[in-house]
């Protein structure tokens, strides 16, 4: 079914300008406007012209020498970022071409979604013989029905977990139950390549058989990997949009989001239940030949509206770390999840990206 609408957009995940306040400096006085203040109430800081410099620069750094008597060195540092210690979060070095897709109603998006798949898997098969999927869990697994019935060859296909939970494979919360009912069993995935999680192992020992499994299926010749051989490239990855941006069981501002190796992490402390899990690590995800988010609902148009159009904090949004440095990114939207996107203002680099959420 065709999309109501498509837009492309570059996501410059850069910098963004603050329009919170101005700070006014002349020559002889700084003009500080106080917050809540009339709008003639300043205050005003005089400065006087008796600085101990007559060039207004000191002679050696700070002003002074150190205790020792030599003169202070000069910093050597360019700028953040630019080499020593690397940031904790760190956003793409460029902008990615993401395309954002918005149909009528959810219905409609999951049949968008499952021809974009089996696009995909065909394009996979047809180059290689096989077709890697990774799905995470909640809405975005139950999005895949779609898939049943499709004009492609579920015996070339192989699925993978870009997260799951550390319960038995019947429980209610298992991510594995949830994609077998939607889509594995009746499409007749065979069982041998549907990749679960060991559910007696903890936490730890369960991320390090996973990554083993995955790292079995590259020697096997089944799952790609990276050029520098140092990450797995599934061809497809779906993730969901929590409504605090984590995505897989990446969550805001935890060590998982910010780790820079590893394939499969463990987590012991999630926010939300169950607290032991596994994830795929954003390197991981981001070394996918294609990923695509599926956020679709009326609950999901606040998060959506903040992940694509304001510049959070590295960290803040996991979502907004998701790049494929060699692939695709595409957004599964409804006319509900989109509600309060303003695609009208992404060409204008003064309105986007931006510093204020919708209203």
């Amino acid at each position: 079914m065709a999309p109501c609408s498509s837009s492309s957009l570059r996501l410059a995940r850069s910098s963004v300008s603050s329009r919170a306040g101005r700070l006014v400096n002349t020559k002889a006085s700084s003009v500080e406007a106080r917050k809540g203040s009339k709008a003639q109430d300043y205050l005003i800081h005089s400065i006087p012209n008796n600085g101990q410099w007559p060039t207004g620069v000191p002679p050696v750094m700070g002003g002074h020498t150190m205790p020792s008597g030599d003169v202070a060195p000069e910093s050597t540092s360019t700028t953040v970022g630019t080499g020593g210690v690397p940031m904790v979060y760190e956003y793409a070095s460029e902008a990615d071409a993401v395309s954002v897709v918005t149909y009528a109603e959810g219905a409609a998006a999951a049949a968008g979604l499952a021809d974009d798949i089996v696009t995909a898997a065909n394009e996979s098969i047809a180059s290689r013989g096989c077709f890697t999927l990774a799905v995470s869990g909640g809405s975005a697994s139950n999005a895949l029905a779609g898939l049943v019935g499709a004009s492609t060859d579920f015996s070339k296909w192989h699925i993978f977990f870009a997260d799951e939970r550390c319960v038995p494979l019947d429980s209610s919360a298992s991510n594995y139950k949830a994609c077998a009912a939607s889509f594995m069993e009746p499409a007749g995935i065979p069982a041998t390549q549907v990749y679960a999680i060991n559910p007696t192992l903890d936490h730890a020992g369960a991320a390090t058989d996973y990554e083993a499994k995955l790292k079995a299926a590259v020697s096997a010749g089944t799952l790609d990997k990276t050029d520098d051989g140092s990450m797995p490239s599934f061809d497809y990855v779906l993730l969901g949009l929590g409504p605090d941006g984590h995505v897989a069981s990446l969550f805001p501002m935890r060590a998982q989001t910010a780790a820079k190796s590893g394939w499969v992490l463990s987590i012991d402390d999630s926010p939300k239940p169950p607290s032991w899990r596994i994830t795929l690590s954003v390197p991981a995800i981001n070394a996918s030949k294609k990923v695509s988010i599926w956020a679709v609902g009326e609950s999901k148009a606040e998060i959506v509206q903040r992940a694509l159009e304001v510049q959070s904090l590295p960290g803040a949004l996991p979502i907004q770390l998701v790049s494929p440095s060699q692939g695709t990114m595409r957004w599964f939207l409804d006319t509900a999840s989109a509600s309060d996107l303003s695609p009208e203002t992404w060409g204008d680099s003064k309105l986007y990206p931006r510093s204020t959420i919708a209203k």
